[in-house]
């Protein structure tokens, strides 16, 4: 009678741990999604940023050149400032756009969360 009991018993937290694992993993699926979903946005905008630093960068070169062939005129000056100006700013949005991508995506807190699951799950099967 005590035997079918201790049985019995084993089963229900063996079906128990099942149960609680499914929802866990379904939790740190959810989670995951969340993560890359923040992830992708963040790179998202370090492309677009980028690519804005990209066409601004080729905008200041266009105008260097125009400076140059304008050198043999009193013009080239401004277009030389401008250029320059242009170049700088491109720097610093390509700069900002790099900054913004992600670096080690889905390392950080998903990891984490999954190797305190995991012990946590070895604790109470043991």
């Amino acid at each position: 009678m005590a035997g079918e009991i201790r049985q019995e018993r084993t089963a229900e937290l063996f079906r128990e741990a099942i149960d609680e694992t499914r929802e866990l993993a379904r939790l740190e699926v959810e989670l995951a999604k969340e993560e890359l979903l923040s992830e992708l946005q963040q790179a998202k905008a370090g492309g677009i940023a980028i690519g804005i630093g990209a066409g601004v960068a080729l905008s200041g070169v266009t105008l260097c050149f125009v400076a140059i062939a304008m050198a043999f005129r009193m013009e080239w000056l401004a277009a030389l400032v401008i250029g320059g100006i242009l170049l700088a700013l491109a720097a610093l949005l390509a700069l900002g756009g790099y900054k913004a991508l992600p670096r080690r995506p889905l390392l950080g807190e998903t990891k984490e969360r999954m190797q305190t699951d995991l012990k946590q799950l070895k604790e109470r099967v043991a």
